[in-house]
């Protein structure tokens, strides 16, 4: 079952944002942060890191929320364990339904500045690559993160 953050992601990945931005505004909220606030966080994200093609935008995103998760707290010195386990967990679960946290591994393209500039953003441009599929795992990781600590809660 596709969330409703799931399809809002995709739908602003369609629409033009990069994964990491996609992924992020959709949790704006989490973070405290407008949409505008987070698509200016993460846009250099995007493309694996400046389309550099290095660590999935998506999955940049879904770290850059840990923190966010653990909370205010989660920014101190005392509690970045637990902050780091949270992204420690993230990876496993990234690697484990995608394979990969690389970018250009994803996509099956080559690394670095002289990557190839994509495509025209098209329909068929956007049916062609996983990005997609990919944004849609990173934001089920954090809803099951998310419920998880709803339930850690009321237990």
């Amino acid at each position: 079952m596709i969330s409703e953050r799931e399809k809002q992601a995709v739908r602003r990945f369609a629409e033009g944002c990069n994964c990491a931005q996609a992924v992020l505004t959709t949790y704006a909220d989490v973070l405290g942060l407008t949409q505008e606030q987070a698509a200016m966080v993460s846009v250099g994200f995007g493309g694996g890191m400046g389309r550099l093609r290095e660590h999935c935008g998506a999955f940049s995103a879904a770290v850059m929320l840990c923190g966010a998760l653990e909370g205010p707290e989660g920014a101190l010195k005392e509690h970045r364990p637990q902050t780091y386990a949270r992204v420690q967990e993230v990876h496993r679960r990234f690697i484990q339904r995608n394979g990969t946290i690389s970018c250009a591994e994803l996509l099956g393209r080559a690394r670095g500045p002289e990557a190839p500039v994509p495509d025209a953003r098209t329909p068929e441009y956007y049916k062609s690559r996983p990005c997609a599929r990919i944004i849609r795992s990173a934001c089920k990781i954090i809803d099951e993160m998310l419920e998880e600590m709803q339930q850690e809660k009321t237990e």
